[in-house]
C-alpha cells in the first residue's frame, strides 16, 4: 500500500433481478491511507481525523452517516464503497453553520425568500384577489359561527386576524384561510361552552390545535395523515356536510330550541313543522334561489361576451365578481328587506341583533370561566374536548395540505408541507389570543385567490385589513341580517361538498372499501363524528394490517391457493416463492402454511429439500427470524434439506445476527437446485448424510468470511462475481 494512493474496499455487489444489491456487513475495517501531501497525515483504521469530517457531502451517502454524529457513510463509486466516518466528537461550528444559515432561515419565513422578489406589478393582481376574497369570505365566516354555536363576530375574528401569520410563514400563494364548516362543526361538538355566547371552550381549542399542529410540524410528523384513508375522509366529509345542513333547516324556518343530535334535530323538525315561521322560509327560499341562478352566471352560454374588446372583458369580469360575490348580494338583499320592514315598524324575521363594534383584545384563552355560583376549570375544558384535541388539527390539516397540492399543482410552485403545518399552528394560536376559533384552509376562497391572478401570500393581508375595517365600521349594520339569509349561505355553501358518487367507485375498484365508508357514515350521522372518524379510521387500519398477516405465495403453475407449490417429482423438491414482505404478524401463518404445504396434509413428506425464494422479502423483523429458525429446526428433525435463495443483504444480516443454522444459502434457483443432496457428487458417507449448512457466498475479492457454522458437517460453495464456483 503506497502514500497517497487510497484504497477502495470491495463488497459484495452482484444483479439479482436487475436490482443491485450492496452487502455492507461484508466491509472489513482496514486502514485507508490518503494523500499526505493534500491531508497532511495518515488516517487511522476508523478513516476519521479529530474534528473534522472527511466526507464533504453526506447526502450523497447510501450509509446511515449523518454529520457530527459517528456513524460510518458509504458512498457507492462505481460498483465499489469507499468507506468514510465522521467526526468522533461534534463540531459544534460546523453544526451552527449548517443549522443557522440563510437557506434554513428562508424555509422557515418563506417570506424572506419571495418578498425581495416582489414586484410593483404583483400588487394588483394581490390586491384584486385579496378584496375579492374579503367581499366572498366576510359574509359567510358570519355563517360558520353559527355552526360553530358561537354569535356571528367570532366568524369574523377568525377570518381576520389568522391570515396575517400565514403572510409571513405560508408556501401556498393561494392559500385562503379561515372558518369552515367542517371545521366549525368539530368547534360546535368540542368546544362548546356550557355557558350561553361563551367562546372559552372554543379558544382554548384554538390554542391546542394551534400546538398540536406546530409540533407535528416542527417534528416533520405530516405523514401521520395518511393513515386516514381517502374512503373515510369522504364519508367523513359528507356525514359532516350533511348534519352541517340540515342543522341549519331549523334557523331557515324559524325554529329555535331544537336539540344538537342529528336524529333528534330531523325528528323534531317534522314534528314541529306548524310552528314554522313563513316570512323566514320565504326569505331564505328567494336567498338559494338568487344563490342558485347567480352561481350558474359564469357557466351560462348566453352571458358569455361574444366580443374580445375592453367592455366585453368588463363585463365578463362583472359577471364573474357578482357570481362569486352572491353570499355578499344575499345578505345585501336580506339587510335590506329586514330595514324596510323596520322602517314600517314591523319584524317578521328572526335577526342577528347586536354584534359588538372594534376588534377583539389580545389576551391569552381563559382556562376557566363562570356562570353565577358555577365555576368550569381547566379539566372541565378538556374533558369537554376529549378527542377533539386530535382531531380537529388533523382534519384541519388534511384540508389545507389538499388545497395548497392542488393550487401548487396548477400554479407549478412547490408547497413545504411541514411548513404548512407550523404555518396553519401558528396562526390558530395567534388567533386564540384573538378571540378566534380554530380555522382551516378555505378550498372556495383559495379558488377565488388563483382565478383573480393571487401572485403572493400577501393578498391575505387584504383580507385582514378588510376584516378590521368592517369591525370598526360595520358592525351596526349586522344587526339587520335575517338568520334564514345566513342559513341560506350556509345550506348553498357546502351542499356541493356532498359525494355519493364515491360508493359506486368503491363498488366498481374494491368492494372493502365501502366497509369503512358506510362505517364512519352511518356512525357519524347516528352517534357523533367522533365517534364515526374513531371508527372509520380503525377499521381502515385492520384493512390494511390483515393482509401483512397472511403472506401470499404463489407461483406460475398454480394461484388456486395462498400458498403454492412448484414440484418436480424425479428431483424430489419444492419451490415456495413468498410474494410480499414477512412481518411478525405473519410469524404463525407464515410457518403453518410452509409445513402444511410441503406435507400436503399427510403424515410424512416425499420431497427431501424445499426452497425458499425471497426475492420479494425486503426485510426481517426478529419474530420472523424466530419463525424461522424454528421451521429450519423441525425441516431438520425431519431430515429435509432447507435452501433459500434469492436472499437480500438486509435479511441475510438478520439471519446471520440471529445465530440461525441447519439451513443453506443460494443466489438463485437454479443454484439451489445445483446445491441439492442429489445433484451434489457424492464424496463419501459422512457428506451425504450431512444436513449442516450450505453456504453460496460472492465476492470480488476472493477472500471471505464465515459468520458461524457447524464444524463437525460444512460444505461452503463459493462462487465469485463472474459465476465461476469451487468446492472446498
Amino acid at each position: 500500500m503506497t502514500s497517497g494512493t487510497p484504497t477502495v474496499l470491495k463488497v459484495e455487489h452482484y444483479e439479482q433481478d436487475n436490482e443491485a444489491y450492496v452487502d455492507h456487513e461484508s466491509i472489513k475495517e482496514e486502514k485507508i491511507s490518503i494523500d499526505e501531501a493534500a491531508e497532511g497525515e495518515e488516517v487511522s483504521s476508523r478513516g476519521t481525523k479529530e474534528n473534522s469530517c472527511l466526507v464533504d457531502n453526506l447526502d450523497n451517502c447510501c450509509g446511515d452517516g449523518v454529520r457530527g454524529v459517528r456513524d460510518c457513510a458509504c458512498c457507492l463509486r462505481q460498483g465499489t464503497c469507499e468507506v468514510f466516518e465522521c467526526c468522533k466528537s461534534v463540531n459544534c461550528a460546523r453544526l451552527a453553520r449548517d443549522t443557522f444559515n440563510l437557506r434554513n432561515l428562508k424555509a422557515k419565513f418563506p417570506i424572506l425568500d419571495w418578498l425581495p422578489k416582489y414586484r410593483l406589478s404583483y400588487a394588483v393582481g394581490d390586491f384584486i384577489a385579496g378584496l375579492t376574497v374579503g367581499l366572498a369570505q366576510l359574509p359567510k365566516s358570519l355563517a360558520m359561527a353559527k355552526i360553530a354555536d358561537l354569535p356571528p363576530q367570532y366568524g369574523i375574528y377568525s377570518a381576520t386576524f389568522c391570515v396575517f401569520v400565514y403572510v409571513f410563514f405560508g408556501t401556498c400563494k393561494d392559500m385562503n384561510l379561515g372558518p369552515q364548516s367542517v371545521q366549525s362543526l368539530l368547534v360546535s361538538q368540542f368546544g362548546n361552552s356550557p355557558i350561553e355566547g361563551d367562546a372559552s371552550y372554543a379558544l382554548v381549542l384554538s390554542l391546542m390545535c394551534g400546538l398540536v399542529q406546530f409540533a407535528m410540524g416542527v417534528f416533520r410528523l405530516g405523514f401521520l395523515v395518511n393513515y386516514i384513508s381517502y374512503p373515510v375522509l369522504e364519508s367523513f366529509t359528507t356525514a359532516s356536510v350533511i348534519i352541517v345542513a340540515y342543522g341549519q333547516v331549523p334557523s331557515w324556518l324559524g325554529l329555535t330550541g331544537m336539540p344538537r343530535p342529528f336524529l333528534s334535530q330531523v325528528y323534531w323538525t317534522f314534528r314541529r313543522i306548524p310552528e314554522v315561521r313563513l316570512w323566514d322560509f320565504l326569505l331564505g327560499l328567494l336567498s338559494m334561489i338568487v344563490i342558485f341562478l347567480m352561481q350558474k352566471m359564469t357557466t351560462t352560454t348566453c352571458l358569455r361576451p361574444k366580443f374580445t374588446s375592453k367592455l366585453g372583458r368588463a363585463v365578463k369580469y362583472t359577471v364573474w365578481l357578482c357570481s362569486i360575490s352572491r353570499m355578499v348580494v344575499v345578505v345585501l338583499i336580506g339587510i335590506v328587506i329586514a330595514y324596510v320592514f323596520h322602517l314600517y315598524g314591523y319584524e317578521p324575521f328572526s335577526l342577528t341583533k347586536n354584534i359588538p363594534p372594534g376588534l377583539p383584545p389580545f389576551r391569552p384563552p381563559s382556562f376557566s370561566v363562570s356562570d353565577g355560583n358555577t365555576t368550569y376549570t381547566a379539566k372541565d375544558i378538556f374533558e369537554k374536548m376529549a378527542a377533539g384535541v386530535i382531531f380537529a388539527p388533523i382534519i384541519s390539516y388534511i384540508s389545507v395540505i389538499a388545497i395548497a397540492k392542488n393550487f401548487a399543482r396548477k400554479g407549478n410552485y412547490k408547497v413545504d408541507k411541514d411548513q404548512e403545518l407550523i404555518a396553519l399552528g401558528l396562526a390558530n394560536v395567534a388567533g386564540s389570543f384573538l378571540s378566534a376559533f380554530p380555522i382551516t384552509g378555505t378550498f372556495s376562497g383559495s379558488a377565488v385567490n388563483y382565478q383573480s391572478g393571487a401572485r403572493s401570500p400577501l393578498n391575505g393581508l387584504v383580507v385582514g385589513i378588510l376584516g378590521v375595517l368592517v369591525l370598526l365600521f360595520l358592525t351596526p349594520v349586522f344587526y339587520y341580517i335575517p338568520n334564514a339569509s345566513l342559513s341560506s349561505v350556509i345550506i348553498m355553501s357546502v351542499v356541493d361538498m356532498i359525494n355519493f358518487g364515491i360508493v359506486i367507485k368503491l363498488w366498481n375498484v374494491k368492494k372493502i372499501d365501502l366497509i369503512p365508508w358506510l362505517v364512519t357514515f352511518v356512525l357519524c350521522l347516528a352517534e357523533g363524528i367522533e365517534y364515526g372518524i374513531i371508527f372509520g379510521i380503525a377499521l381502515s387500519i385492520c384493512i390494511l394490517i390483515f393482509p401483512v398477516s397472511r403472506p401470499k405465495v404463489l407461483t406460475e403453475n398454480v394461484t388456486k391457493s395462498k400458498m403454492s407449490v412448484k414440484s418436480c417429482p424425479e428431483s424430489e423438491y419444492a419451490v415456495l416463492v413468498i410474494q410480499q414482505g414477512l412481518a411478525f404478524p405473519s410469524v404463525d401463518y407464515f410457518v403453518d402454511s410452509v409445513v402444511n404445504l410441503v406435507f400436503e396434509g399427510e403424515k410424512s413428506c416425499t420431497y427431501k429439500s424445499v426452497i425458499l425464494d425471497f426475492v420479494h422479502v425486503p426485510s426481517l423483523d426478529f419474530s420472523i427470524a424466530q419463525g424461522l429458525e424454528e421451521l429450519t429446526h423441525y425441516f431438520k428433525d425431519m431430515e429435509i434439506t432447507l435452501i433459500l435463495c434469492r436472499v437480500r443483504p438486509s435479511v441475510q444480516r438478520v439471519i446471520t445476527r440471529c445465530g440461525i443454522k441447519h439451513f443453506n444459502v443460494a443466489r438463485d434457483v437454479e443454484e439451489a437446485i445445483e446445491m441439492l443432496p442429489k445433484n451434489r457428487p457424492k464424496e463419501g458417507t459422512e457428506k451425504e448424510k450431512s444436513n449442516g449448512v450450505v453456504c453460496a457466498i460472492s465476492t470480488s475479492t476472493g477472500s471471505t468470511e464465515i459468520d458461524s457454522f457447524d464444524t463437525n458437517h460444512f460444505d461452503c460453495s463459493l462462487s465469485d462475481v463472474s459465476g465461476d464456483s469451487c468446492n472446498l
